[in-house]
């Protein structure tokens, strides 16, 4: 939880949703500055993906309080190598793999993970869910939390690249309590990766039988018109342009059939994928005239 040090009322909040990154070892500690140093493998993925910032921090010093949960499966809700079963650890130092500030050791753990991504859908499956529904259902008790704070006013919103816009998107569909939502990073088709990117992406963006009822863009607009803002990279390599151009006419056409286009913005910047410093500006400034 963060906050301005001098702050004397009640603030907007927001939560700050961390990416899938393919990085599991690690979640709040990818976009926030905590009272620990953050790791070197920490480092090399903010300096990759957010131009170095720990976004959460500086968006609170602007005026929020600022949630950043650890969801199911990453950081201190990550599952232990010893819990996994052994057709996916073998080949994992079990004894080095603990020691988060280990470069090597770090990636090895990312890597059973990302494998058992796949068990723990399987079992989600078997629950009668899917692996979106559960992370949604804890991002909604978040926002709830923060909503309920003394120190929160009733005007919320949700950030997040990737794996935390897909989040994001997920939260704005499924609460009309969230005020607004920023989706960077994450708007295609299903049509435009069948071909090209299913292979690199986590099961939140592929739930059971949401690709046969509904297309993300459908699901980021079903909550017009309350705010949403969503951010493409042009050269983003897991979201291919045409994809996310479609996407964006998609949903501005929800919003101008629910009689309100100017409660969603598109922006589009040159780039692959990341958040980057002016990406960060553009949506903090969004940020701030919706809240």
């Amino acid at each position: 939880m963060l906050k301005p040090a001098d702050a004397t009322g009640p603030l907007p909040g927001v939560l700050a949703l961390h990416g899938h990154d393919g990085f599991k070892y690690y979640g709040k500690e990818k976009i926030a500055d905590t009272d620990q140093p953050p790791s070197a493998a920490v480092r090399v993925l903010r300096d990759g993906l957010y131009e170095g910032r720990a976004f959460a921090n500086d968006l609170a010093a602007q005026g929020y309080v600022v949630l950043v949960p650890d969801v199911l499966a990453w950081g201190s809700r990550r599952f232990p190598l010893e819990d996994m079963p052994p057709q996916i650890t073998s080949g994992v130092d079990l004894e080095v793999s603990e020691d988060g500030n280990d470069l090597r050791a770090t990636a090895a753990y990312n890597t059973a993970a990302g494998h058992h991504e796949h068990l723990v859908e399987k079992y989600c499956t078997l629950l009668g869910t899917t692996f979106a529904a559960v992370v949604t259902r804890e991002d909604r008790i978040a926002l709830a939390y923060l909503l309920g704070r003394d120190d929160t006013t009733d005007r919320t919103a949700s950030i997040g690249l990737s794996g935390g816009g897909c989040r994001s998107a997920l939260l704005r569909a499924t609460s009309s309590e969230l005020t607004a939502a920023v989706v960077v990073g994450m708007m295609g088709t299903y049509n435009s990766l069948l071909d090209r990117n299913v292979v690199s992406h986590t099961w939140m963006l592929m739930p059971r039988m949401l690709p046969a009822e509904v297309d993300w863009p459908d699901v980021a607009a079903c909550q017009a018109p309350a705010s949403l803002l969503v951010q493409y990279n042009r050269q983003d390599e897991l979201f291919p342009l045409d994809g996310a151009t479609s996407a964006h006419d998609r949903i501005a056409a929800h919003y101008a059939a629910a009689g309100s286009a100017a409660s969603y913005i598109g922006q589009f910047f040159d780039g692959r994928h990341k958040f980057d410093l002016a990406m960060q500006d553009a949506a903090f400034t969004w940020l701030r005239e919706s809240l």
